[in-house]
């Protein structure tokens, strides 16, 4: 079972670069993720966050700084890995329709969770070539420190989130081998209605909070 706090540092992962700038610029990766942090955290810490009345439309906005950034056709490749090659047109669409919905639903959720908890920039590493960046950081909880870091590159000028590490842990990796295992038993399609299954059932646990 995912603990707790992977899944907010996950979720607040994902948020940090919401204010990237939509041109690739290696050299200022960790300037540009230090200001998303520093935009997000503040909508996290807003009291419209907290208020019944106006948290809706305050999670919209962290959304959709999420879907703009987050390429999920890179992710869902990488998840999927060697065997992408084998599904169809339509279900690599399908796929990634079902695999965005199930990460909406687990990380943006997970969000609620929130409580002050805070970011500090560690370090970055970068390619030879400067297309690709990991940014290195901790996560300072209520009693202890998680390390954390999130993988960018460069993709039609812009930079994209690929992967994150929470605790040593590759995002990627962890659902690769989860999906290497239904493909090894089944089709696309039942990886896919897998895949549908758990973003409704996530869905549904959000709604009974």
């Amino acid at each position: 079972m995912v603990r707790w706090h992977t899944w907010i540092v996950s979720a607040l992962c994902l948020c940090l670069l919401a204010t990237a700038p939509a041109r690739a610029d290696p050299g200022t990766a960790r300037a540009a993720a230090e200001q998303g942090a520093q935009n997000i955290l503040g909508l996290l810490n807003d009291p419209a966050f907290k208020n019944p009345d106006t948290r809706a439309a305050q999670r919209q906005k962290i959304e959709n700084a999420i879907l703009d950034l987050f390429d999920f056709e890179e992710f869902s490749t990488r998840t999927v890995g060697p065997q992408w090659r084998q599904f169809t047109p339509e279900q690599k669409k399908d796929f990634q329709t079902a695999f965005t919905e199930l990460l909406r639903n687990t990380y943006i959720d997970t969000l609620d969770a929130y409580d002050g908890q805070q970011i500090q920039f560690t370090g970055e590493l970068s390619s030879n070539n400067g297309t690709r960046v990991e940014i290195q950081m901790d996560f300072l909880g209520r009693d202890k420190t998680y390390p954390a870091a999130f993988r960018m590159l460069v993709k039609n000028d812009r930079w994209v989130v690929y992967d994150i590490i929470i605790e040593g842990i590759s995002m990627i990796k962890n659902y690769r081998d989860q999906f290497r295992d239904i493909l090894g038993k089944g089709s696309p399609d039942d990886l896919i209605r897998r895949v549908q299954a758990k973003a409704q059932e996530q869905l549904n646990k959000s709604k009974e909070r």
